[in-house]
């Protein structure tokens, strides 16, 4: 029983961290791959 309620006490820990990582991750990405098209345009 503690392994189940640690898990799901872990699961809005594991969100509230990896939600904006993957955030600015995408972003980050976007924006690169948003100067590489803009590049070979030029």
């Amino acid at each position: 029983m503690t392994d189940m309620y640690t898990d799901w006490s872990a699961i809005p820990i594991l969100l509230f961290t990896t939600v904006p990582l993957l955030a600015v991750v995408g972003a980050a990405t976007v924006f690169v791959l948003q100067n590489k098209e803009r590049t070979p345009l030029n």
